[in-house]
Order: structure tokens, then C-alpha cells, then sequence
């Protein structure tokens, strides 16, 4: 499910929410389908980030994804953004991000609720919101990444190597 974090207008519920597809989770944003990247079994370090946001006139410009009514693997029942709105409060304030786990609300922890009682936090939580939020920083991209440079630096010693030796045994020849 997925609502619009606003105040008491535009929240919607979604249909029953989509089954996992790999590590990815579906869920109705908006009218549309989003797909929010969350990983039970995914290597990665946190950093939480306290964040205040002044609603605007379309809310606080983001989407929420999440709840214990919606776990349909691994038991994950936290409150996710969905999507970020462009030009929406969050997007101006440029630390709010896509698969950030929201865990709290002006001070309200968001443990154990269901989507809809997230949904009513926010609604009521005033003009200027306080987020409590959990950045996950995947590890096991920058070591593919580390992985892939350091192979590809091998490669090319490699190859200029063998193109010394082969210049150095045939140059007479050239």
C-alpha cells in the first residue's frame, strides 16, 4: 500500500499489495507502480538522519510504502519512502531519499503500526515535521565496483606487459 504524506488530503490506500519480485517490493504510487528496492538478506551499513521538512501546499512531497498489515516476505513491517515528489518539500530539501526507512514522526516511533496508522501520523503531525530516518548504505556495490576496477587494471597490466615482451623479442625484425 501506498499513501501520499500529506495533511488529511490526497492520502489514498492501495490495493492488496504485490507480491516480492526478487529483492524488489511493488506498490501503488500515485496511480502508478513503483518499485522500492528492499532486501532481506542485503549487505549494508546504516545511518540515521534526523530531518525536519515544513509541509507545503501538496504535503510534505513524498510516498510511503510499509506497514504490519503489508510484509508479504521476510517479515520487514517498517515504513518506507516510496517516491520522492519533484519540487515537494523533501525534494527541495534534497536528504529524504528513495527506500529511506522512516522511523519516527515528530518523536513517534512507527514500530509495529499498520500502513493506515502511519498514514494518520503524518496526517496529524502538524506543519513542521521532525523524521527520524534510517539510510541503508549498500556495501556489496562499492565492493563489486572495487572488485571490477581492480580486474580491469590487471587486465590492462597484463596485456601491456605481453606487449613489451613481444616488442622487446621481435623490434629488430620491425
Amino acid at each position: 500500500r501506498s499513501a501520499h504524506a500529506r495533511g488529511g488530503r490526497g492520502l489514498s490506500q492501495a490495493p492488496a499489495p504485490a507480491p516480492w519480485s526478487r529483492r524488489l517490493r511493488t506498490g501503488i504510487v500515485g496511480g502508478r507502480s513503483a518499485r522500492v528496492g528492499m532486501s532481506c538478506a542485503a549487505a549494508a551499513t546504516t545511518l540515521t538522519e534526523e530531518i525536519r521538512l515544513k509541509r507545503g501546499v501538496s504535503g510534505l512531497g513524498f510516498n510511503i510504502i510499509g506497514g504490519t498489515d503489508y510484509q508479504p516476505n521476510c517479515k520487514d513491517s517498517a515504513i518506507y519512502v516510496s517516491k520522492i515528489k519533484v519540487d515537494g518539500p523533501a525534494a527541495l530539501d534534497g536528504r529524504l531519499k528513495e527506500q529511506d526507512q522512516i522511523l519516527a514522526i515528530n518523536g513517534q516511533k512507527l514500530d509495529n503500526v499498520t500502513h493506515q496508522e502511519a498514514v494518520e501520523i503524518f496526517r496529524n503531525s502538524g506543519n513542521m515535521v521532525t523524521l527520524l530516518v534510517l539510510k541503508k548504505i549498500r556495501i556489496e556495490n562499492n565492493q563489486n565496483n572495487k572488485a571490477s576496477v581492480s580486474q580491469l587494471v590487471m587486465a590492462i597490466l597484463g596485456i601491456t606487459v605481453l606487449a613489451t615482451c613481444v616488442y622487446v623479442k621481435y623490434r629488430r625484425r620491425l
